[in-house]
């Protein structure tokens, strides 16, 4: 009883995949038949939390299993590097049968017509990415499968790296190539993407924006990974537990995991269970996910959202500016910046909300972190 099956942490892959059935249902038609699809090239989306990277592994976990070959990578500024002197040369080594060759030079006579050979190998670590791509597809399609380019963690800095692979990749589904390529990040990264040169061919991929998990669905990944434990939980204690997570993919998952390891030995998940882990791990969404959040913003950008955790649900767009001794129009760019990013959502015209759980929350007890670098409260309390 002590196998957790919860997975908290980004980029961990659940035991239950809940919500994403009928999205990783497209990419298996692709591996299965190798038809068209617009999901051949596709980018995925998402605030911070909401399942990105985890889709990715269920995606690349559906190609092996229709035996594709997957060629997966981090979007960094030596990625092309790596694949070009390290990654690509190995996996076409490992198989090509006619990577090695033995050219044969010389005749050993005293040895009984022993042949001396030299070792050549066809693959050579010469940066060579197209050619090295377009080779491992003919040896996909020469088994009947393809070739899968995975990418995670698309950057306004990574973007040359990851127009130098869209090209090879174009450059083969022009050729109806048995070739598909993902790639995620967060929604200003992917509209950076989406508005480089050299990058419009992603323009015309299938756009897939993840969003939280509805409560049925949130039930199901909170009690299936139970049960299938051969543990219990009440209808009420799921609820509480679905409920407090708002269906946040990593709030399902520290949710979870706290839930089960509260008092591991016993057969049941209580409501007091239910309720300390909702306790610890609202508190924890704080470093985990929203502080990290705020890093990458403008100190204007942070005063917008602190003037909208003045209200307790969708605040006005004007409110907000008012609140900021802003001008509609400056405050517009905030506002624009921060839906870009997924930290906020336009629920209707001229409201804004927190797109990410427990920011408001979070906001109004650490007002400070809205300034990274200031003083603390705790600090505060030091002086006279």
């Amino acid at each position: 009883m002590h196998d957790n099956p919860f997975r908290p942490g980004f980029g961990i892959s659940p035991p239950t995949l809940a919500g994403r059935d009928a999205l990783l249902d497209e990419w298996r038609e692709v591996f299965g038949l190798g038809a068209w699809s617009p999901f051949r090239a596709a980018l995925v989306t998402g605030m911070r939390g909401v399942g990105k990277t985890v889709l990715l592994n269920a995606i690349e976990d559906a190609a092996l299993a229709h035996e594709w070959t997957v060629v997966h990578g981090t979007l960094h500024a030596s990625l092309i590097d790596g694949l070009e002197h390290d990654r690509l040369p190995a996996m076409l080594a490992e198989q090509d049968a006619a990577a090695v060759t033995r050219d044969l030079t010389g005749v050993t006579v005293a040895q009984l017509g022993g042949l001396q050979t030299a070792v050549k190998a066809q693959y050579e670590r010469e940066p060579r990415l197209e050619s090295m791509l377009g080779r491992l597809v003919e040896l996909a399609e020469a088994r009947g499968t393809g070739v899968l380019v995975s990418l995670d963690e698309v950057a306004k800095e990574s973007l040359e790296q990851l127009r130098r692979i869209a090209i090879a990749v174009q450059h083969l589904q022009r050729e109806d190539r048995r070739i598909a390529i993902v790639a995620a990040g967060v929604p200003a990264s992917i509209a950076a993407a989406l508005d480089a040169d050299g990058l419009t061919f992603f323009r015309r991929a299938q756009q897939v924006r993840l969003d939280t998990l509805t409560l049925p669905e949130t039930r199901v990944a909170l009690a299936e990974p139970i049960r299938g434990r051969g543990r219990a939980i009440g209808d009420e204690a799921l609820e509480r537990a679905a409920r407090a997570s708002e269906g946040y993919p990593y709030l399902v998952q520290s949710i979870g995991a706290r839930a089960w390891e509260y008092t591991p030995s016993t057969r049941e998940i209580t409501t007091d269970a239910v309720q300390h882990a909702v306790e610890v791990a609202h508190a924890a969404m704080g470093e985990s996910v929203i502080v990290p959040a705020l890093r990458g913003l403008s100190s204007r950008d942070r005063d917008y959202l602190l003037a909208m955790a003045e209200d307790d649900g969708p605040a006005s767009t004007a409110e907000v500016a008012s609140r900021m001794g802003a001008i509609p129009g400056n405050a517009a760019r905030q506002r624009s910046r921060l839906l870009d990013g997924g930290i906020i959502v336009a629920p209707e015209r001229g409201k804004v909300d927190f797109a990410i759980p427990r920011m408001r929350e979070h906001l109004r007890a650490h007002p400070h972190d809205a300034q990274l670098g200031l003083p603390t409260r705790a600090r505060e309390t030091f002086r006279d």
